[in-house]
């Protein structure tokens, strides 16, 4: 046994320590009793009720003193039932580094559950100080992440079926989307294609009728509805079978209907989202950032949490969540890379928001300019604002205080920092203390 980082030897000592392969039929169990030099092996069925009971007889097994347990699921089933039990402290081991700890013990490649299990028991005495105890949220963030997770998942299924409706809308009816909203899910679009599903039935529309279904649907823009109209007057038939806007219709129609059920989704899941942010207690943090609306404020707020020991520093949290770059040297080669074995939504998370703040920050949107200048792409401009939004946001969070513009441009004055040249070069602020942005 390695005794590198011992979890025996300290004061705290663990009464016994697991390395736990998680399975769909099977889990895969190598463990070590403190008073042991054996490890043991089993295999005990992923059900919740043959966990418990496998749980509990190690407890009458070892009535005192906590279990360290070693998986590679940070949540999830096996996850929820470990922590379920006040004895046992789970420890979430990165896929990633498991798997290469794996390979460095098994350089041919050999894989099975025993091996993973064992190498991940190995992992708690060489590598516990790289390891993260897996915790629950609390239950208002936890509410948070869960409805916004979901939320987000529903908006990708409308894209896909969105994309999907284009895709048919060119190949048997391409006259109609000139007529569209900006958006194909948009109600008024929906309405249009409900109204007039071929180009045959909508030749036989009036001008005028036109007109009144836009001003009934909330476009009442006359540029913009005359604009419509002009390309209609443009188009032609595409073809003279009859055959293909029958089918073309029949298939329109499903997916109209899909996106229909998906916007009312995303409706109910918002009213939840929004009612479950109003009771978190850090609302009026996250609710005062640039650009961090409905959506996003509750998102950043889940991102967080409310335990303010969650995250060692700043830099932690930057790392964790994806922001912070990864930087390769060697010799007199330095490369900096985008870090991608992170969580993926929360990076989209902090992504997004730095792009809408854009919008919304003068400073934000100076800096943005800033980096674009320099050279960067889009997606690395945007990067490189959040990780300066989240040492912002880290403080506020410390702090328990709103974010406030104005103070911050405060800073960046007594800094001489270059973003104050910049918002001035773009007149976004005359003088120290008037802004000219919102």
């Amino acid at each position: 046994m390695i005794d590198i980082l011992n979890p025996f030897g300290n004061r705290s000592s663990y009464c016994l320590c697991i390395g736990i392969d998680w399975g769909h039929s099977k889990n895969s169990i190598h463990m070590i009793a403190s008073q042991s030099d054996r490890i043991e092996h089993c295999a005990v069925d992923a059900d919740p009720a043959s966990m418990r009971s496998f749980i509990d007889s190690l407890r009458k097994r070892f009535p005192e003193g906590k279990m360290l347990v070693a998986s590679e699921q940070s949540k999830g089933a096996l996850t929820n039932l470990l922590l379920d039990f006040d004895f046992v402290v789970p420890m979430a081991v990165n896929p990633h580094s498991a798997a290469k700890f794996r390979r460095s013990l098994h350089p041919s490649g050999s894989k099975s559950d025993p091996i993973d299990s064992s190498a991940l028991l190995r992992m708690l005495f060489t590598h516990k100080d790289r390891m993260a105890q897996a915790k629950r949220l609390d239950d208002q963030s936890q509410r948070l992440d869960v409805i916004g997770r979901h939320r987000r998942l529903i908006v990708e299924q409308r894209v896909e079926v969105a994309l999907r409706l284009r895709s048919l809308l060119r190949e048997y009816y391409p006259q109609c989307l000139p007529m569209l909203g900006p958006e194909i899910w948009n109600p008024i679009s929906l309405a249009f294609l409900k109204k007039w599903p071929c180009y045959s039935k909508l030749l036989k529309a009036k001008q005028d009728t036109l007109r009144r279904f836009y001003y009934a649907n909330g476009s009442r823009s006359k540029c913009s509805v005359e604009k419509r109209l002009s390309e209609l007057g443009k188009s032609d038939v595409l073809s003279s079978d009859p055959l293909l806007e029958e089918l073309g219709e029949l298939r329109m129609r499903s997916f109209v209907e899909q996106i229909s059920m998906l916007e009312k989704q995303i409706r109910q899941i918002e009213k939840t989202l929004q009612s479950c942010f109003r009771d978190h207690p850090d609302k009026e943090i996250f609710a005062s950032l640039a650009g961090a609306g409905p959506a996003m404020a509750p998102r950043l707020a889940a991102a967080f949490g409310t335990d303010r020991g969650r995250y060692a520093s700043c830099e932690q949290l930057q790392a964790y969540v994806g922001i912070a770059p990864i930087q390769v040297q060697s010799g007199n080669c330095n490369y900096t890379f985008m870090r991608r074995f992170c969580p993926k939504f929360l990076r989209q998370s902090f992504h997004e928001w730095a792009g809408l703040s854009i919008q919304h920050s003068a400073w934000a949107k100076a800096c943005y300019e800033m980096l674009r200048e320099r050279g960067k792409r889009v997606g690395e401009a945007k990067r490189a604002l959040a990780f300066k939004w989240i040492r912002i946001l880290y403080k506020c969070w410390i702090s328990k205080t709103p974010y406030d513009e104005t103070k911050h441009l405060e800073n960046l004055r007594k800094t001489n920092s270059p973003v104050i040249a910049k918002m001035q070069e773009m007149n976004l602020i005359k003088n120290e203390n008037i802004l000219f942005y919102t």
